[in-house]
């Protein structure tokens, strides 16, 4: 069994909405084309959600695809809708690939040197249990009780010496330690969602908002030994949902192209969010929604 098996990165940063997000409702009227003005509506909200997003912090590059993608076709049922569509930043650390590289090398090898050190005394269990397995069916086609009983109790033996081979392996919290060394506080993401129409996060925890923010959310999440931190910032108006979560509210006589409410979302290391969060340019973003 490889490292990579074994231990998983948690990679998983929230992302803004799809820019054909209306596709998956009902569309009884059919789709048009967008027209140039109105993409050039939604590419300069875009450009300015992008211009409110840092650059990467020393030790840090970008990753990923992120240029602005506005809605090419719409529902015209839904026209008269904010539309959703939205950008994000991922952040890959850079400063400590050459080690984290060695050290999940080392991590392999010894993994690697673990099993093949167990193999051979499982071989030979396997291969006499399979052998007794055998002799058990013929020892009950003769009736062959006293027989039966002794095969019984050299399996149960060497079950046993199974599980003791078998507890040699690393155990869980052994990966879920090697996985937090190799891959905690690798990747930081940041993603504004447009017009998203509701946010529900039962996960997170409700805290003080920031300058100019509706409201937000924060909470942590552990996966295979790797702790991840979210916060979630609500900019323009939004009113509680019965279910739970926040439904969105249309700004009055603005255009369905234009910025009504925004979702922010941001992961990182626990130590980092803070950090991540002073870089972004809250004000600018609250702008797009007045």
């Amino acid at each position: 069994m490889t490292t990579r098996t074994i231990v998983t990165a948690f990679i998983c940063a929230a992302l803004a909405a799809a820019p054909e997000a209306h596709a998956q409702v009902a569309c009884e009227k059919g789709y048009r084309d967008t027209t140039a003005a109105e993409r050039d509506a939604m590419t300069s909200v875009l450009e300015r959600a992008k211009a409110a997003l840092p650059q990467a912090p020393d030790g840090w590059m970008i990753g990923g695809y992120e240029e602005p993608n506005p809605i090419g076709r719409i529902c015209i049922d839904a026209e008269g809708s904010p539309w959703s569509y939205g950008i994000s930043r991922t952040y890959n650390r850079a400063d400590d690939v050459a080690e984290r590289e060695q050290l999940q090398a080392e991590a392999g090898a010894a993994l690697s040197a673990s099993a093949a050190q167990r193999q051979p005394r499982m071989d030979e269990l396997m291969q006499r249990m399979q052998q007794l397995g055998l002799e058990l069916g013929t020892a009950a086609q003769k009736g062959d009780q006293a027989r039966i009983d002794a095969i019984n109790q050299e399996l149960e033996a060497l079950q046993q010496q199974m599980e003791s081979v078998l507890s040699d392996a690393p155990s869980a919290a052994q990966t879920e330690a090697l996985g937090a060394l190799l891959y905690q506080d690798r990747e930081m993401s940041i993603a504004v969602a447009i017009n998203s129409g509701s946010v529900s996060h039962p996960d997170l925890q409700s805290v003080q908002a920031p300058a100019g923010a509706h409201s937000a959310l924060r909470g942590e999440t552990t996966r295979e030994g790797i702790v991840t931190a979210t916060a979630v910032v609500l900019f323009g108006n939004w009113r509680p949902m019965a279910g739970g979560g926040m439904q969105s509210v249309p700004r009055p006589s603005v255009a369905s192209t234009a910025a009504h409410t925004l979702v922010v979302t941001v992961t990182a290391d626990p130590a980092r969010l803070d950090s991540l969060i002073g870089t972004i340019e809250l004000g600018m973003l609250a702008g797009l929604v007045r």
